[in-house]
């Protein structure tokens, strides 16, 4: 994972999956909770990265998000992207505008965007499925360090039978933290798919990469 992967305030990696962060549409930053608990004990209701006041509605919300997608920010453009491809705050579902702007985005290196457009292709979501097209997005994510796409390219590989590099994408994937790479590289093992030394070195590196992600202010926001 590259270093836009540490929470910029403690410096940490954040947590896989979005309910262990916030992402911050004034500064397009994701926090990890541990740090926005720790502001908030100081009393603190602003962005604790920017300290940009919190904005209260959606079209507020949506406002920041134009401002800085007007300016050309990679992820507000890929952020913008999400939000049509959901029709969130405010904005009726587009994914065709959803795909303009993911690709705007993946172009100037986004890889959250990369995988997005994977997903519709691969689902064939708003655009034909074309798994080629799927498949090339996935793999520009992984190599940025996007740990759902490399599971992905491994879960791709697995289904075509090609077991051996779908056990290397997975062992890569969980090394990263990733918990249904691991489940895949158990169902592997028992499968005799692969071997008891990629099962232990694939736990060891899960527990790793969870120590990396931890911190007591995280626990203590999981916790409450």
């Amino acid at each position: 994972r590259s270093e836009g992967d540490d929470c910029p305030i403690c410096q940490s990696p954040l947590p896989l999956g979005d309910h262990q962060s916030m992402f911050n549409p004034c500064c397009m930053k994701r926090l990890c909770n541990g740090c926005i608990l720790a502001a908030r004990k100081r009393g603190m209701r602003d962005c604790p990265f920017c300290r940009t006041p919190t904005p209260k509605t959606d079209s507020k919300i949506l406002a920041m998000i134009r401002k800085r997608e007007d300016a050309g920010d990679p992820v507000a453009i890929w952020h913008l992207g999400a939000k049509h491809a959901h029709g969130l705050y405010g904005l009726e579902k587009d994914v065709t505008r959803a795909i303009e702007l993911y690709d705007r985005a993946a172009e100037l290196g986004v890889k959250e965007a990369h995988c997005n457009l994977g997903v519709l292709y691969a689902k064939g979501a708003g655009v034909e499925k074309d798994m080629a097209k799927a498949f090339r997005h996935f793999e520009a994510a992984a190599m940025c360090g996007h740990v759902p796409a490399r599971y992905n390219l491994g879960y791709i590989e697995g289904k075509a039978g090609n077991h051996v590099i779908a056990l290397q994408h997975m062992m890569i994937a969980v090394k990263l933290g990733n918990e249904d790479s691991l489940n895949t590289v158990k169902r592997m093992f028992m499968a005799g798919l692969a071997t008891k030394d990629d099962y232990a070195g694939a736990l060891r590196g899960y527990q790793n990469a969870i120590k990396e992600m931890s911190s007591p202010d995280r626990a203590e926001a999981k916790a409450l």
